[in-house]
């Protein structure tokens, strides 16, 4: 049986609405593990070194609506 591959924007896009849950939800940490692990399991897809510190910068200044700012941005 031959399986259908999801695009890479169809992909982030799950990837986001996935964090986005958890950030609605108050969960920054789950949202950030979530998001950053979907991410980096395709190749396609990994974040560049300069979100990930982005990223790192804003989880440890508990700041969800930074996060929030970052993965809408996403592209």
């Amino acid at each position: 049986m031959e399986r259908s591959l999801m695009t890479r924007d169809k992909y982030v896009e799950r990837c986001k609405q996935r964090a986005l849950d958890h950030l609605d939800r108050g969960d920054l940490k789950s949202a950030v593990t979530s998001f950053v692990g979907n991410m980096n399991a395709r190749p396609d897809c990994e974040l560049p070194h300069y979100l990930a510190t982005l990223g790192a910068s804003l989880l440890t200044a508990d700041d969800a609506l930074g996060w929030r700012a970052l993965i809408e941005g996403l592209r």
